[in-house]
């Protein structure tokens, strides 16, 4: 059986000298959910995709804002008004230009709220008529359907020797994803804030390092060659917008030395997930137990390239 695929013009690539086009081959194309704005662009596709994917992992009333692929603030909340705020008041100078990503409908007093930034795409379950009216009114900022994106338990990507596939990671991120291995249990709470970290953490580019309290990122380190770094620049992020004295981290490889977790303690980090694998995992755990700290092993390791 032949599968009809649909050819379609991009503006450009990801730079404007680069020819780019989008082939789909589902019935309906991306470019049938935008409600409104300027056309969906090579760049906004490819944010999409990882924003999509990000959103996928939550539940609850979530909002993600993604930049350059990259989640740059996440929150959830009882409602999407205050999952929004919060994932904006992770990173404002990030949110800058970026896309938000929410897993509810908006209505007229998000869409004002949001109206008072500059975003490039708002992507949600529906809007409202309300909604639509003020938000059109940014004649340039799109307004996007969640599209109902088709179920593959593979991913690939091109490379010069070849398409690479593998088989997606869906193993759910869950209390059962983790191992307690130190003597201190984290609470409850604490264990949640876990849950949330490692779900944004397994859509951030290595090496990634998620800080988080009440399901609401306080920093993120992404895309950095060592995760000291990563570590170092996710504190950064926390000091610059807030004053919470403890909070939770999560990483997507394991920490190799026990630099980091000592980094983490000295600035008040009491509860940690990261996987296993590293010559130095006794030392760790030998660490977390000498400071009181909940040292917690995951199921499998979170890297994304």
């Amino acid at each position: 059986m032949k599968i009809k695929s649909n050819k379609i013009g991009l503006r450009y690539g990801e730079n404007p000298n680069q020819n780019a086009y989008l082939i789909s081959y589902n019935n309906k194309s991306i470019f049938n959910y935008q409600i409104s704005g300027k056309r969906i662009s090579y760049n906004n596709l490819v944010d999409l995709d990882s924003g999509l994917k990000c959103l996928e992992e939550f539940n609850e009333p979530t909002s993600i804002i993604v930049k350059h692929t990259n989640p740059c603030g996440v929150a959830s909340a009882k409602n999407i008004e205050d999952a929004f705020i919060k994932s904006y008041n992770s990173d404002p100078k990030s949110a800058f230009g970026g896309i938000i990503f929410l897993n509810r409908k908006v209505n007229s007093n998000l869409a004002k709220i949001i109206t008072k930034k500059f975003f490039e795409m708002i992507v949600a379950n529906s809007f409202d008529k309300d909604a639509i009216e003020i938000l059109k009114k940014k004649k340039n900022l799109i307004l996007l359907k969640k599209p109902d994106t088709k179920k593959i338990n593979f991913e690939y990507k091109s490379t010069l020797f070849g398409d690479l596939y593998q088989t997606k990671d869906l193993t759910p991120i869950n209390k059962k994803f983790l191992k307690l291995v130190s003597k201190k249990i984290g609470s409850t709470k604490s264990i949640s804030d876990l849950i949330f970290s490692l779900k944004v953490a397994k859509h951030l580019k290595s090496n990634a390092v998620v800080l988080s309290k009440n399901k609401q990122t306080l920093g993120l380190g992404n895309g950095q060659t060592n995760r000291i770094d990563a570590l170092k620049f996710a504190l950064s992020n926390k000091r610059k917008y807030f004053k919470i004295k403890s909070f939770v981290c999560a990483s997507d490889g394991f920490f190799p030395f026990t630099d980091s977790i000592n980094l983490l303690n000295r600035n008040g980090c009491n509860v940690v997930a990261q996987p296993s694998g590293s010559i130095n995992d006794k030392k760790i755990i030998l660490y977390a137990n000498s400071n009181k700290i909940s040292l917690y092993f995951i199921k499998n390791r979170l890297f994304k390239h």
